[in-house]
């Protein structure tokens, strides 16, 4: 087919259009593709589209193409891509996948290479020192999690009860709230676990777990641990469903409070509220003996590059959007916890966009930072968790002794490690 003189023009147009995107001072800048993934609910979603949509349309040289999963199967697909080499260029990871696909630091892109572009002086050094390996800096948390309690204030108020904040209380509390059938805490099971980790490390003033390869506990100390697990049960301390509790066990109203996410306060604040009055914030439960404190401190969520992404600055350019943006701040709100960005927390406060329990959470965990450990990766691998909790309630109904549970668990310790 012959095109005219006129067609040839219209077609070169066309062509160019489609190749370059906008001409600043002379220069031609081509378009430049990034992908972004990450997993979530429909709101997360929601708000996440909303975002690429404005910086899509200010970037004009830059296409973001958001690839949105569900968590249910995720960390395979993941796995995949990160082997095959077809990640997306930005990528939202946990915390211990730094651990599993970056142990040397290399699995991904050293966003120290990116400072001029990533607002790095919106975190502190500590915040940065989770997402570095080998001195390279891999990931960037987009807020922080730790565990905390919350309590119905009217159900100690019309027991005469002050809120715990030691294992004493705990177990003194158990014995009033028992007698109507309430139990002190409704935790899942891996919170369940780092209860336990809390009270050893602060009863032995040691840690559990020196790195991902080094298990402390004596045989002794680990049967005492037992023990100590299985009269938290016994003693109506813990609810005894920690393999399915969630936020709507509190409408049976046997359940004083909680233990759990930082970023999931506002959700079990609110569930404590509707069925139980009040909810107010505990303080970390205690030993003042101690020399450890035995609670712990990780990212929620964090940001990564892909290690071969071919356009490293348009992918930094986004992330530092996703992290520092003040008004995509105000889009994502409180949905992945309180920020860590200075800047994204400052769009937060200043828009009266924090909920006030969570504040006050976010608060406690920068006073008492100092004394909170960075959480290692073994501490919430669901191979040693279940056999925690399985052993704990065989020990509890009497299915195991002490002694048995303790190998027992030993045992998956030692094959995780190796």
């Amino acid at each position: 087919m012959r095109f005219s003189k006129n067609a040839k023009v219209i077609s070169l147009a066309f062509l160019l259009a489609a190749f370059v995107s906008c001409r600043g001072e002379g220069e031609i800048r081509h378009v430049k593709q990034v992908r972004f993934s990450w997993w979530g609910k429909e709101a997360r979603s929601e708000y996440t589209k909303k975002g690429i949509e404005a910086f899509n349309s200010e970037n004009a040289y830059i296409n973001v193409v958001g690839e949105d999963f569900s968590w249910i199967g995720y960390e395979a697909d993941f796995e995949k891509e990160f082997l095959s080499g077809s990640s997306a260029d930005v990528m939202q990871i946990n915390f211990d996948w730094l651990d599993k696909y970056s142990s040397d630091g290399n699995g991904f892109f050293d966003l120290n290479n990116l400072s001029d572009t990533i607002e790095l002086y919106n975190f502190t050094l500590d915040d940065l020192s989770y997402g570095t390996k080998n001195r390279k800096l891999n990931a960037i948390p987009v807020s922080f999690n730790t565990l905390v309690p919350i309590f119905s204030k009217k159900v100690f108020v019309d027991n005469a009860l002050n809120v715990p904040s030691t294992w004493l209380d705990l177990f003194e509390c158990a014995k009033v709230l028992r007698k109507s059938d309430m139990y002190v805490l409704g935790l899942g099971e891996k919170q369940f676990f780092l209860l336990c980790l809390a009270w050893f490390e602060q009863t032995y003033s040691k840690k559990m777990f020196l790195d991902n390869a080094t298990f402390t506990p004596s045989n002794l100390e680990l049967i005492s641990l037992f023990n100590f697990a299985q009269s938290l049960i016994t003693s109506h301390v813990v609810y005894p469903y920690p393999d399915t509790f969630s936020a709507q066990d509190l409408k049976t109203r046997r359940i004083a409070g909680v233990f759990v996410w930082c970023n999931e306060s506002a959700k079990y604040a609110e569930a404590i509220d509707d069925n139980l009055g009040e909810s107010v914030l505990g303080c970390f439960i205690k030993n003042e003996s101690a020399s450890e404190s035995g609670w712990y401190l990780k990212p929620a969520l964090m940001y990564a590059i892909k290690k071969d992404t071919q356009n490293p600055k348009e992918a930094a350019k986004f992330m530092n959007y996703l992290l520092n943006d003040q008004s995509f701040a105000l889009l994502q709100g409180n949905e992945k916890g309180v920020p860590a960005s200075n800047k994204a927390f400052t769009s937060l406060l200043e828009n009266n966009r924090l909920e006030s329990l969570q504040y006050e959470a976010l608060m406690c965990i920068r006073f008492n930072r100092s004394k909170i450990s960075k959480m290692l990766a073994i501490m919430e691998n669901s191979d040693i968790v279940k056999s925690f909790c399985d052993n704990t309630f065989d020990l509890a109904s009497k299915k195991k002794s002490a002694s048995e549970a303790s190998d027992s668990f030993r045992e998956t310790i030692y094959s995780v490690i190796r």
